[in-house]
């Protein structure tokens, strides 16, 4: 019942903002609006208001505005006093309008609950290089862990997310351009410049397409203080998360590696849950020989692919085919590359003794249960012991005013493009149609939305308004789209098609639309059912 709340909130404001267009809209153009109701079926709650009945009816997945003289079949029965109020009298272009205000003030309503969304972003991650990859563009010029970028190109870079976009473009032959990066050092807060030329890589979308970029080498996340002992060292321990160093507190591993270069006498580290102070001798001049402790693996699923190929709670991942591993990103980037069939070495140490893991990559391929796209995943089963928690957060560089408008525009524009993208992918079965979801998915979409939070189910709000705006502009008749085809037409030709011509295209949309609903409520069922037995 928790679930289906937040879905009948969300559908149920989404529906009232679309029926309020039509219904404004008629209101100006002179219109009667008999009935008003959010959802179908049985009223549950109606009150008369002028000539509008106001209703909240029993089936929350829709709703409707009904308006004198709307029906194809009523307009013969208009009385002559009430024609100038009836829609059917009304000039084709004002017909038009009308019908067109629904998807139009689900899309302005989306804005204006995007630019809410885009108030709880106004700070964002830092441009803190939490992470430069050792074989990437930033790492060859010089830029290491820690330092925060502060222009590209000379544009001022203020959080995590000016980067992708002030990132040089690629040309024509596929080459990213090279670029200026200004950077604060870690340590000395020192200004310097950096003459990078990014890499070309690349990343896969929703719909499993791959997509080009240019890519500096650098990544958010940071890693925690957590060591790993390459040799024993009296009083450490591997999993220690070093708070501090002669009182000298640390949030990073990179701060940690970096401070054990010098002298020290004592540190707290965080070990089993608590904080415990080891203090070494004073005669005690080597330094400690560490790792990132984040690699070591933390836990084995049963029957999973680690667990076949050798790989146990306790081991520290070194390396993958030679190529070195100091952070789990670096480990799941390399894992998420291989091909049916590749061969794969994995190093590591047990128990103080290096060991490499042969084995042959091999993946399922099974049907994305929300989506439909058919995904090759290798169920590896292993999992990191490491946390990848934010530390700073820099306001944006854009304005109150601005970021909003320009972050609303930006989702609506992805939303829409995404929207139509998947529609063309499942017309020509590139994707599968079992993705397409009905009101059972919504409102489990709109649960797990409010469960993580305000935004995020705002979010999902002006998402699914897009959505129904733009479903109802497809030139299906019974939709509004469809409408807006035949008062076009009429207005075109001067000349109003004839009411039986009308009744059998509304017939025609009104199949297609119910064996529409039909096969997304199926897909709710045989999607949501198996997984209801998976977890019981």
């Amino acid at each position: 019942m928790y679930m289906y709340l937040f879905g009948i909130v969300l559908l149920g404001i989404v529906v009232l903002v679309h029926e309020f267009g039509h219904f404004l809209f008629a209101r100006i153009f002179g219109v009667r609006v008999e009935v008003f109701s959010i959802g179908f079926g049985k009223p549950l709650f109606r009150k008369k208001s002028g000539d509008t009945e106001y209703r909240i009816s029993l089936v929350p997945l829709g709703g409707y505005v009904k308006m004198l003289g709307e029906s194809t079949s009523e307009g013969d029965d208009i009385e002559e006093k009430d024609l100038p109020f009836a829609f059917s009298s009304k000039k084709w272009w004002q017909k038009v309008l009308i019908v067109f205000a629904g998807p139009l003030f689900n899309m302005i309503f989306a804005f204006l609950v995007l630019m809410v969304v885009a108030c709880f972003m106004f700070s964002a991650p830092s441009s803190l290089l939490e992470f430069v990859s050792p074989d990437g563009a930033a790492y060859a010029a010089g830029i290491s862990d820690g330092d925060r970028i502060v222009k590209i190109n000379g544009e001022d870079i203020a959080v995590w997310d000016d980067i992708p976009s002030v990132l040089a473009p690629m040309s024509g032959s596929g080459e990213c351009g090279e670029i200026s990066v200004e950077v604060e050092k870690a340590f000395t807060k020192e200004i310097k410049t950096y003459t990078v030329h990014p890499k070309t890589g690349s990343f896969t979308d929703p719909f499993g397409d791959t997509h080009s970029r240019c890519e500096l080498g650098v990544v958010r996340a940071p890693r925690e203080p957590k060591i790993f002992l390459l040799k024993d060292f009296p009083g450490l321990e591997n999993g220690d998360v070093v708070l501090s160093v002669d009182g000298e507190n640390l949030l990073r591993y990179y701060e940690l590696a970096e401070r054990i270069k010098k002298p020290f006498k004592n540190m707290t580290v965080l070990r089993g849950g608590k904080e415990i102070t080891v203090n070494f001798p004073e005669d005690v001049t080597e330094r400690p020989e560490i790792a990132y402790g984040g690699m070591i693996i933390a836990s084995v699923e049963k029957e999973s692919y680690s667990e076949k190929v050798g790989v146990k709670k306790g081991d520290f991942i070194t390396a993958v085919n030679g190529v070195a591993m100091t952070a789990p990103f670096q480990f799941y980037s390399i894992m998420g590359k291989l091909k049916e069939g590749d061969h794969v070495t994995l190093s590591l140490i047990r128990d103080a003794a290096p060991l490499d893991i042969a084995f042959t990559a091999s993946f399922d391929e099974k049907e994305n249960e929300m989506t439909g796209v058919r995904d090759k995943k290798m169920n590896w089963g292993a999992f990191f012991d490491y946390d990848y928690e934010v530390k700073e957060f820099y306001a944006r560089r854009s304005g109150l005013l601005t970021f909003p408008l320009r972050y609303a525009a930006d989702e609506i524009v992805n939303v829409t493009m995404s929207t139509f993208k998947g529609l063309a992918y499942m017309i020509s079965g590139k994707i599968s149609a079992k993705g397409l979801g009905g009101p059972i998915m919504i409102f489990d979409i709109s649960k797990r939305a409010a469960d993580a939070g305000l935004r995020y189910f705002l979010a999902i709000m002006a998402m699914i308004s897009i959505n129904l705006g733009l479903i109802n502009l497809f030139p299906i008749p019974v939709l509004d789209g469809g409408y807006i085809v035949i008062y076009t037409l009429e207005g075109i030709f001067r000349r109003t098609i004839p009411q039986k011509v009308k009744e059998k295209a509304l017939m025609v949309g009104l199949f297609l639309l119910v064996g529409l609903m039909v096969f997304a409520i199926v897909n709710d069922f045989t999607r949501y059912i198996p997984m209801l037995f998976k977890h019981n």
